[in-house]
Formats: structure tokens, C-alpha cells, sequence
């Protein structure tokens, strides 16, 4: 039964390939390719699984007979017994692994799942369970890596608490390793390692690849054999950060070995690039068949799929905004507590963090809130420009969101405009013994305050930037009056004062005494709840 659904497996992907005489033979084969993995997708991770199983044992247990493993665990029935134990147990540990990995890298995830379904089959093959968990295992690692991202650890590698699955990443690409074993009481041990590579970051040409590689061991007595399927699969996105449907670059490398020499020697090849599509047998020994010799170019078309799964989870990588950096900048530059009706003037400009190129492509804003934007929810070509108009009315926001998208990836930012009350609370520093803070609560109209108990100030703004002050001290019988400017310094939510005093002049007794001149600094820190107190 086993052999029969893998060469009707076969039969089908070739029939499909063929099906198009207006293609050439590479675009043909990537359409069928293409189809294939939408219906296994379609059918799900089980179904998927026990189809390559259906391939995976047959070219299992004639390998096992080449390898000696026949004759040390007591023959054929025996045999067959053994490996259907240890596919279950496969089964069970990659059905574990499937729901730890989503949770594994990321703390934040809700949960797990994706993994194989519940059924009443006898197992599943190594390099199947390879296979099917093959997605989810990169969508760890893409996780691990967004993470390591947003927290500025280009670098870095982690395993879990019993070293069955490891990350490792660096700013550009994360690579997965998984490892499961079996050792039966029947004789029979068995191991399994999938690693899975990914380019996160598209290069200039929209570049992207992964590789899969699957390793299955199996071992008894002095028998041995292993089935190794290594997967490389390069595609290009397009100018809007999609990947091209027709574009596939796609080699598959499977070497059984039975013992040790080797059973059967694969390759299986389809490029659009070099317009390639085919299988090359690259060696065989006398034990192996025909039949498996299909039967390994039907593990060649598994660990396409696999690839294919696995570059269809790296897809958040690109998507994630963590490949391009989307610079926006406006002018005028201040946008919170900004007059109504205030006419901006946005430039986008997308840049690959990798090498700081500009990405070309297009951006996109997106308006919430008020008022006028042009272009609006239209793409146009980076680096962009766009006009924007403010609330019209006062204690109103507004939030434009920008996506750039292009072959080097998907790039985020968002600027907030507001003509809400502008409020900073400030604090003199080194002013002798009065440091007490007070609130400016509107930059646009002078602001008096009465600080440290004595004190008067009144401060007469000019500009976003700076103003006048005039300061009046009385005690007692002597005052003190002082005038001069202030300048305002660094970023909009802490800026620092500059107080310039020409002189101070003090009064006592029907005398005046002045002071050189002198000046101060206080520190402005935006807050929300300006006026509420000092």
C-alpha cells in the first residue's frame, strides 16, 4: 500500500508539471510546484505528513535491508515491526515539538499549535515529521529573530531546557535546529535533526532563500542506514515586497546510505533562473531498484515542499518592518501643540538597515484624525513626499501612519500631530537656594508664575524656540528686578533652557547695586497634566 500512494504521488506532480505545453518546462514545473504545495496546505499538516510517509517508508525499509538492520533485528517481519514502533514514536515527539516551538523563542505568544493532527495512523517517517514541522520551526525562528531585533541583540543563540530545539541569529538571518531520538526496546534507534536557514533581510534584488536540510539516522546491531535531504529554495520579491509566484530557484540534494556505501544518490533540480527542471541520478548501488530510485526523487519533491513551508513562515521577517528603516521627517518639525490649520510638508525616505541604501519602491500614508493629506492611502514612489494639514481646531490629534514596500522588504513608521494644549513642567537648576518647578502650559502666550515665594516671573515667548523674561523679587524692605532671554535646546519632549540676564539689579534702602551679567538653565519636560500643580 505504502508504494503504490507514493508513486501515484509522483505520477501526479508530473502530470501536473506537463500540463502546460504554452510554458516552458521550468515554468510549468514551478505552476505545478506551486499547486502542490497550495494543496497540501489545503489538506493540512496531518493528511501532509502520512502522504511523504507513504513515500518515506518503503525507501526506509529497503534501506534497511541494504544496511544490515534486516538481519540484526531478527528479519524482515521483526523489522517491519520495529520501524512502524519507532515511526509512532516520531509521531509523538514531533506532535510535542509542534506545540512547544510557537511558544519556545517568544514569550509573548498565546499558545501553540500547527502541529500534526490527532488519527489512527501508525507513525510518521523522520523525514515527513521534517517536513511538516519544518513551517512552524521557522516561524519560531523568524520570532526569536524579530524579538532579538526590537531588542538591539543583532547576534545571539538560545536553546531550550532539554537541547531538542536551538536558535541561532544575526542581523540578517536566524537558523533552527531540532533533534528527536528513539531507542526501542526491539533494537531499533533511531534519530532525527532538521535545520532550517533563513535570509531575513531580502538583498538588493529582492533576494531571498532558505534551506531545509533533514537527517534521519537509524541504527541496530551492526546495521545502519540514514536518509539525508538537504533543500534550497531562492526567490525574488517584487518592487511591492511580494514574492513572485513564477520565480523559483530550487535544489534538493538526496543521499540514503545504507551501511557504508551509498543506496541512492539524488538531485532534483527546478530553476526559472537557469531555466533547469529534472532529476539527476548521481549514483546508485547495485542493491537499490528502480522503484527506489522513484522513491527517493519522491523525498526529493518532500524536501521541496518542506522549503517551501519554511519560506512561506520567513515571510513575517520582511513583512515585520524590521528590515527597513522608514525615516519621516516633517516641516516644520514641531507637530504636538501645534496652532490649528499648521501646513506640514512629510518626507518619507525608506533605507535597508543592512547597508543604508535607499529601498526605491513606494510609500503609503494613512490618515486617523483630522485634517487634510495629499496624497492620501495612495502609493507613491520613495523617497516620497506628502503635504498635510493640521486640525483645524484646538485640543485635536491626528496620527499618519506610513508602510514603504519594496524588494528589500516592508518598512513602518507613524508621526502624531496634535493642537492640544502644549504643557512643560520646568525646573531651574542651580539657582541657589530657589529651584522650585512651575508649569508653562501655553508656549504661545506669555506665562506668569510665582515660585520659591518671593519670586515673580513672567516669560514672553518669541518663538517655538525661545522668548523674553522680566523677574521681580521683593522681601522685605529690597527688591530685585532682572530681565533678559531664554533659548530652548534638543528634543521637543526634554528640551533645556538658556536664561541670559544683562544684569540684575537689586534695591534696598534707597540703594541700587547690579550685578554682571549672568546666565541659567532650566530643564522643560513635556507632561500631561499641565497646571495641575507645582
Amino acid at each position: 500500500m505504502h508504494k503504490t500512494r507514493g508513486i501515484i504521488v509522483l505520477a501526479a506532480a508530473a502530470a501536473m508539471a506537463a500540463c502546460s505545453s504554452s510554458k516552458s518546462p521550468a515554468s510549468a514545473g514551478v505552476a505545478a510546484a506551486n499547486a502542490e504545495f497550495a494543496r497540501l496546505q489545503k489538506q493540512g499538516a496531518d493528511a501532509t505528513a502520512r502522504e511523504f510517509t507513504s513515500i518515506e517508508y518503503p525507501a526506509t525499509r529497503s534501506l534497511m535491508k541494504a544496511g544490515g538492520l534486516d538481519a540484526a533485528l531478527g528479519g524482515d517481519a521483526k523489522a517491519d515491526a520495529a520501524l512502524q514502533a519507532l515511526f509512532a514514536l516520531y509521531e509523538h515527539k514531533s506532535r510535542a515539538l509542534a506545540e512547544e516551538l510557537p511558544t519556545l523563542f517568544d514569550k509573548r505568544s498565546g499558545g501553540g499549535g500547527g502541529g500534526l493532527g490527532s488519527g489512527g495512523y501508525a507513525g510518521v517517517g523522520g523525514v515527513a515529521a521534517s517536513s511538516v514541522t519544518a513551517g512552524i520551526q521557522n516561524a519560531a525562528g523568524e520570532q526569536a529573530w524579530e524579538q532579538a531585533q526590537a531588542d538591539g541583540k543583532t547576534s545571539g543563540s538560545y536553546t531550550n531546557s532539554d537541547g531538542t530545539a536551538k536558535v541561532d541569529w544575526t542581523q540578517d538571518s536566524y537558523t533552527t535546529t531540532t533533534t528527536f531520538e528513539g531507542n526501542l526496546p526491539e533494537g531499533l534507534k533511531g534519530k532525527v535533526t532538521t535545520k532550517v536557514k533563513s535570509v531575513a533581510c531580502p538583498d538588493a534584488q529582492g533576494k531571498i532563500e532558505v534551506e531545509f536540510e533533514s537527517t534521519s539516522d537509524l541504527g541496530g546491531g551492526d546495521g545502519s542506514a540514514q536518509t539525508k535531504v538537504t533543500s534550497k529554495l531562492v526567490k525574488h520579491l517584487d518592487d511591492d515586497a511580494n514574492l513572485i509566484d513564477e520565480d523559483m530557484d530550487s535544489d534538493v540534494h538526496v543521499e540514503q546510505t545504507a551501511g557504508n556505501g551509498s543506496h541512492v544518490d539524488v538531485t532534483d533540480t527546478l530553476s526559472t533562473t537557469r531555466g533547469e527542471v529534472g532529476s539527476k541520478v548521481n549514483g546508485r548501488s547495485r542493491s537499490a531498484s528502480d522503484e527506489d530510485v522513484q522513491l527517493a526523487k519522491g523525498l526529493a519533491t518532500v524536501g521541496r515542499m518542506a522549503a517551501m513551508s519554511a519560506l512561506d513562515a520567513a515571510k513575517k521577517a520582511w513583512e515585520s518592518g524590521k528590515c527597513v528603516k522608514l525615516d519621516v521627517r516633517s516641516d516644520p518639525a514641531k507637530r504636538t501643540g501645534a496652532k490649528p490649520n499648521t501646513a506640514y510638508t512629510l518626507f518619507a525616505e525608506p533605507r535597508a538597515k543592512s547597508d543604508g541604501a535607499p529601498t526605491r519602491g513606494t510609500v503609503k500614508a494613512t490618515l486617523s484624525g483630522e485634517h487634510m493629506l495629499n496624497p492620501r492611502d495612495k502609493k507613491v514612489p520613495a523617497d516620497a513626499q506628502f503635504d498635510y494639514q493640521n486640525p483645524e481646531k484646538k485640543d485635536q490629534s491626528a496620527t499618519i501612519d506610513f508602510e514603504a514596500r519594496s524588494k528589500r522588504g516592508v518598512g513602518k513608521a507613524s508621526l502624531q500631530f496634535d493642537t492640544k494644549k502644549g504643557g512643560y513642567r520646568v525646573t531651574p537648576i542651580g539657582n541657589g537656594g530657589c529651584n522650585e518647578s512651575y508649569d508653562v502650559c501655553d508656549l504661545d502666550k506669555p506665562t506668569t508664575v510665582h515660585v520659591c515665594k518671593y519670586i515673580t516671573l513672567t516669560q514672553t515667548p518669541t518663538s517655538d524656540k525661545g522668548g523674553t523674561y522680566v523677574m521681580h523679587f521683593a522681601a522685605g524692605p529690597g527688591t530685585v528686578d532682572a530681565s533678559g532671554t531664554y533659548t530652548l535646546s534638543g528634543p521637543e519632549e526634554k528640551m533645556t533652557a538658556t536664561y541670559t540676564t544683562p544684569s540684575a539689579c537689586g534695591h534696598a534702602g534707597g540703594r541700587t547695586v547690579c550685578t554682571p551679567a549672568r546666565t541659567g538653565t532650566a530643564i522643560w519636560t513635556k507632561v500631561d497634566d499641565c497646571g495641575a500643580g507645582k
